[in-house]
């Protein structure tokens, strides 16, 4: 995944410099563009998922991200609120009344899953003890037991958290014009980009 990532940010510093020359009253360069970034933000969530599958522990994790990438991080992937934060300004009245409905929505979604998550660490302790109560961690037989059945909900939290997250995004996308898309996608990557860059010196710093 290192690797893959690495060059995903190469890639991404390109997009970023194409957003930010794409001309502001050309929609027909705005369009393919938008997809362009689309496209390389699954690209990301497809291989992380491919990690999910194989080990959802790794995945929630994300090992590959700096500590100050993953300061950012709410189950496996960047806060669904945050992505508000490069909603552009000048929106009229009812792009501001939709951002603000999404919003709602996306707060509601993001408590239940944190309810989930909670339960999840619940079982997690309880399967444990009664594991160790029962005298089967010695040969791993319950621990074993008990860390798939932990892990399958873990992995329908982490697939429900990226839906989440990808649905904030599409609708933004949908009650912003390409102009204003263009603006949104390029405040979110250099955010993106910049805090890989101070994660990458503080990492160096410290190591």
């Amino acid at each position: 995944m290192e690797a893959f990532y690495a060059q995903w940010i190469i890639d991404e510093e390109n997009i970023l410099n194409d957003l930010l020359s794409v001309p502001s009253d050309r929609p027909d360069l705005h369009i393919p563009l938008i997809s362009r970034m689309l496209s390389h933000c699954a690209a990301y969530y497809n291989r992380k998922s491919q990690i999910a599958e194989r080990d959802i522990f790794q995945a929630f994790s994300c090992y590959w991200l700096t500590p100050v990438e993953r300061s950012f991080l709410w189950l496996g992937g960047l806060k669904p609120d945050m992505i508000f934060r490069f909603v552009p300004s000048g929106l009229n009245m009812a792009q501001r009344s939709e951002i603000e409905q999404l919003r709602m929505q996306m707060m509601e979604r993001r408590t239940e899953l944190d309810m989930r998550m909670r339960q999840v660490e619940e079982a997690m302790t309880v399967l444990m003890a009664l594991a160790a109560v029962h005298g089967y961690v010695r040969n791993g037989e319950a621990r074993g037991e008990a860390t798939l059945r932990i892990a399958e909900i873990l992995r329908a939290v982490f697939d429900e958290a990226d839906r989440l997250r990808k649905y904030v995004v599409t609708k933004i996308i949908d009650i912003l014009n390409t102009t204003q898309t263009v603006r949104f996608l390029a405040m979110a990557v250099n955010f993106h980009l910049r805090t890989r860059r101070y994660g990458l010196r503080q990492s160096g710093a410290s190591g």
